[in-house]
């Protein structure tokens, strides 16, 4: 099949999830002989040429810059004034539409499957349509009702959430997306979520959980810390509503006689704060970010991975990717995080934002180390059907399926 594949960031360009599950799919793709253009964001500093092209095999890579107010991994940089202009002209982005009608109309792709548009543009469903290509997309998050992509558990009702600005942007963003044949939602939370704000009226819903972007070797056992020291790992984007700065507090005022140590792996706006934080207390060791290729050995030095999220996540990737070594995971009990959670069998959940519950968890992992370490080799139960090439061999059946669709 010749698929194209549509999303804002693509490695080494990245920041979350997302883009490491689209550039696992675009590789299993390409090792099972398909063809495959990849449309994504390029940083190009001449605006007189905002667009490249460039072939490796059977992958194409169209890489465009679409003249805003500010490229799209700047937005913390500046105000509300200006992020709320920077949505507008997104949105509503001309050029960007034209230049993937453009590429489109020249490559003739099978099917379209799109990820994360903001940056890129969302009249960019209204050109697939109009093309009449088959269109398949994947929500990886709420950024289709709340721009920031940030909605803070207990804090749904809040004016920011349900306001008319809300409802507003909301509609726009139903009328833009419209209905593709598919949509993909790896959580049931945001297949429901999308559902009650009537996203994708024609569209057939899918659940299908993001592959594995680590094969699931599960050796979490034979590489076990024989040190005393008990290693919590907090591992993705050091941002406030990631919980970091909520993680690091707690740690800080608990304290025990059992030796243990909080590692923060990643990179944020925050990070500086975090560093200041940390120097109270020599427990707390700060990495930063690291290269994917150095994981593998982060993970192996990790007894309990922390996911201490305070907005609502989809399907976290650094889940997975723990479970792919062995690691069982302490997360919020926030609705996508807690499909993934066998309590006790493959990790622990607890109240998002509870300093005390917490504590009493991070009390249990150390008075129960084997524990810990049983539910760590629980984990490969559970990621036996989540490998990479069940994953595509479901997203062709969903590429070829003829369905009834209605624009």
């Amino acid at each position: 099949m010749n698929i194209c594949v549509i999303n804002n960031l693509y490695p080494p360009l990245a920041r979350g999830g997302a883009e490491q599950v689209v550039e696992k799919t675009v590789g299993t793709l390409l090792d099972a002989g398909h063809h495959v253009l990849l449309i994504t964001l390029g940083t190009q500093k001449n605006t007189q040429n905002s667009s490249s092209k460039r072939q490796l095999g059977n992958l194409v890579i169209h890489e465009y810059k679409p003249r805003n107010l500010f490229f799209y991994t700047d937005a913390h940089k500046h105000g509300f004034f200006a992020r709320f202009v920077w949505h507008v002209v997104d949105m509503f982005h001309v050029g960007s539409a034209r230049f993937v009608r453009d590429v489109l109309a020249k490559e003739q792709p099978d099917v379209v499957h799109t990820h994360n548009l903001m940056g890129l543009g969302f009249l960019i469903p209204r050109v697939i349509r109009s093309l009449g290509i088959r269109h398949v997309h994947t929500v990886h998050d709420v950024q289709l009702v709340e721009p920031s992509g940030i909605i803070l558990k207990q804090k749904e009702r809040a004016f920011r959430y349900n306001g008319f600005p809300t409802t507003i942007y909301a509609g726009l963003m139903r009328f833009l997306m419209g209905s593709p044949q598919v949509v993909i939602s790896p959580s049931n939370f945001l297949l429901e979520f999308y559902r009650k704000w009537k996203f994708f009226s024609h569209s057939r819903f899918v659940q299908l959980r993001n592959p594995m972007t680590f094969k699931a070797i599960n050796n979490k056992q034979l590489t076990s810390n024989s040190v005393e020291t008990f290693t919590f790992y907090y591992i993705g984007q050091v941002e406030e509503h990631k919980g970091v700065l909520f993680l690091l507090n707690t740690f800080l005022h608990f304290q025990t006689d059992q030796q243990c140590e909080l590692h923060i792996v990643g990179d944020g706006s925050i990070l500086e704060d975090v560093k200041k934080m940390a120097e109270k207390d020599e427990r707390v060791i700060i990495h930063g970010r690291i290269s994917r290729e150095a994981l593998p050995n982060v993970f192996g030095n990790a007894d309990m991975v922390i996911v201490p999220s305070l907005c609502y996540e989809n399907s976290p990737t650094v889940i997975f990717e723990s479970f792919a070594f062995g690691v069982p995971v302490l997360a919020s009990h926030i609705e996508g995080i807690a499909e993934l959670i066998e309590e006790g069998k493959n990790g622990m959940t607890f109240v998002a934002g509870d300093i005390r519950e917490l504590k009493e968890k991070l009390l249990w992992c150390l008075k129960h180390p084997d524990m810990v370490q049983k539910m760590g080799e629980n984990t490969g139960t559970f990621l036996k059907a989540f490998s990479s090439t069940e994953y595509v061999t479901t997203l062709l059946s969903l590429y070829q399926k003829e369905d009834k669709y209605s624009s």
